[in-house]
């Protein structure tokens, strides 16, 4: 998740299904379709990545010094024991029965580049595991009907230098080294998408190419987009047809105008937040989210907000919570829907936890379906 307040106005425009061959017979490919359907669900956050904030108990047990994963694994003495636990405890067959019972469709799973490719020498992550562990939950997936977006959250050199990305401090991911081992860790997944069986790979709807990649200037956002761009050439290519989605970078659909053209099969992820910094008007909140249902037919691509939450400078109140809710779920559904940050987390934060306003109420069997609270 990204430290960060809205910068832009979102909306979906119209677009085709890429023709993903010259063979008048279709390839096998995701079932869904994010130009017409809508994805409601949560981030299996602080999983294969962790995030302290969310959670300290594996920290204090095993590297209580450490604030990212790349320090934790210095630190603990048995960091692949450790990880290991944590993975099959975190996320269970009982948080699909809990997302299925509000009529959840989708989990972004955030997972790092050294699930796929072995990390270079000096870079300290466990690399062998997670893709296990990602095939275990796409068996859930399938028993209770839900769809995954493969989210690259962590790239090599770490994209954002946040804690999320795996390692704080510099960003080094825009090296022609760094770059080039993004796009092998794409490929590495598209390699594997490939090797699943056909149940389990037909869970997986998107690939997502990096996560909320800093962008400092220009410079770096033409190299990014030609990243996004050799990363869409590679998952285009893929025996099994999914679409490449990508995050904005926080610069707006404006910088992406025309990026990617239809009929790209690709989705674009936007990541509205009103808590870095805090806003503490609600009037004002309320109508930024409305102004993102505005109709923009220009955009291409369909338009996913990949994370979103209810925390903010506001007072969390029962009225404010539901009309916060249900506000925004009724205007993400103006576009292609969205992924709750997160699923859960262990420091009594509802408005960070899916699972928690589920429990408490705020989201219901209802809620996707007629957000009886919105506001727009």
């Amino acid at each position: 998740m990204k430290y960060s307040l809205l910068s832009s106005i979102v909306a979906i425009g119209t677009g085709l299904l890429a023709v993903t061959s010259a063979s008048p017979v279709k390839r096998d490919g995701t079932p869904w379709n994010y130009w017409s359907e809508k994805a409601w669900g949560a981030n299996l956050g602080n999983w294969l990545i962790l995030e302290r904030w969310m959670d300290s108990t594996i920290f204090d047990s095993y590297a209580s010094n450490a604030q990212d994963e790349w320090n934790f694994c210095l630190e603990a003495s048995n960091p692949s024991q450790a990880l290991t636990n944590h993975w099959n405890s975190w996320v269970t067959e009982s948080d699909f029965k809990t997302l299925a019972s509000v009529g959840a469709n989708h989990v972004r799973i955030p997972v790092g580049y050294w699930a796929f490719i072995t990390p270079d020498a000096g870079e300290p992550y466990v690399s062998t595991g997670q893709k296990a562990q990602i095939e275990r939950i796409l068996g859930y997936c399938a028993t209770y009907g839900i769809n995954a977006i493969i989210d690259l959250h962590g790239l090599p050199g770490s994209q954002n230098g946040q804690a999320h990305s795996g390692h704080i401090g510099a960003i080094d991911f825009y090296t022609s080294h760094n770059i080039q081992r993004g796009l092998n860790t794409v490929q590495a997944v598209v390699n594997w998408v490939n090797g699943l069986n056909t149940t389990l790979k037909h869970q997986i709807s998107a690939i997502e190419s990096a996560n909320e990649p800093n962008v400092a200037n220009s410079t770096i956002l033409t190299s990014l987009k030609s990243y996004y761009q050799s990363a869409y050439n590679i998952i285009h290519a893929s025996t099994y047809d999914v679409p490449m989605m990508f995050h904005d970078g926080f610069q707006g659909l404006n910088a992406w105008s025309g990026f990617l053209p239809a009929p790209a099969n690709a989705v674009i992820d936007l990541h509205p937040y009103w808590a870095f910094p805090p806003s503490t008007d609600s009037s004002t909140i309320i109508s930024q989210i409305c102004a993102m249902g505005s109709p923009d037919s220009g955009f291409h691509l369909p338009v996913v907000i990949g994370e979103w939450s209810l925390a903010s400078g506001v007072s969390s109140s029962d009225t404010w919570l539901r009309q916060f809710m249900d506000t925004q779920v009724s205007v993400w559904k103006k576009s292609a829907g969205g992924t709750f940050w997160a699923l859960k987390n262990n420091i009594n934060s509802d408005v960070w936890s899916f699972e928690q306003l589920i429990t408490e109420g705020y989201i219901n069997s209802g809620t996707f379906s007629e957000h009886t609270n919105a506001q727009c």
